[in-house]
């Protein structure tokens, strides 16, 4: 039966329903196993990824940037291909949310900073497609998390307020931020956690 209270529910991805396409902990994992300079990866990152999340680089462009700026006995296939098999999957969230916006009859859309190339095998891999009835990727936009408009643009693309959307992220500030925009806002620490939280909104979980 359909909620009364919300008609659309936003989640990110990274830290929702599967891991995070390219954060810390993979970038020390990729520059461990490929031998190179964690500092020295970490200070081109911060200088590259504000423009690859916002579409300006390609996810080759950025790698390039990042790890060959000095031979190597590794190619940017090799180093392309192990960032893809980080992403993992968490088939138990996906049904969950898929549960949950059927038995409710909810719009599903996800908003993520995501950048061009992880974008695409993510959406296959995690089969994003069959889950949500859009996506906002920070790169597809130029804008990303916590750019207030990305949730604003969410929200006309759904064409839902605020007031009647329930947003589910991993980071604490972009919860705080989603609420302060209205939306009742949910920090996802565990599905348990996520599940009971929806429970007590009146969202049927099961």
């Amino acid at each position: 039966m359909p909620s009364p209270a919300y008609s659309a529910l936003f989640s990110d991805i990274g830290g929702v329903i599967g891991t995070n396409g390219w954060d810390t902990a993979i970038r020390l994992r990729v520059s461990r196993h490929f031998h190179c300079n964690i500092e020295e990866i970490q200070s081109r990152h911060h200088l590259l990824f504000d423009s690859y999340e916002r579409g300006f680089l390609t996810f080759d462009e950025y790698l390039r940037k990042l790890f060959f700026a000095q031979p190597r006995d590794f190619t940017l296939e090799e180093v392309r291909e192990y960032a893809y098999t980080e992403s993992v999957p968490w088939p138990e969230n996906i049904a969950f949310l898929h549960r949950v916006k059927q038995i409710n009859q909810l719009k599903l859309a996800l908003i993520s900073n995501e950048g061009e190339g992880l974008t695409e095998y993510r959406v296959k891999k995690f089969g994003l497609s069959q889950l949500a009835d859009f996506v906002v990727f920070s790169h597809f936009v130029h804008m990303r998390k916590p750019d207030l408009e990305i949730w604003k643009l969410a929200l006309k693309l759904a064409q839902v307020e605020a007031a009647e959307s329930i947003y589910i992220d991993d980071r604490e500030l972009f919860a705080e931020i989603a609420a302060d925009l209205g939306f009742t806002a949910i920090r996802h620490v565990s599905l348990e956690d996520t599940r009971e939280q929806l429970r007590s909104l009146g969202i049927v979980v099961e």
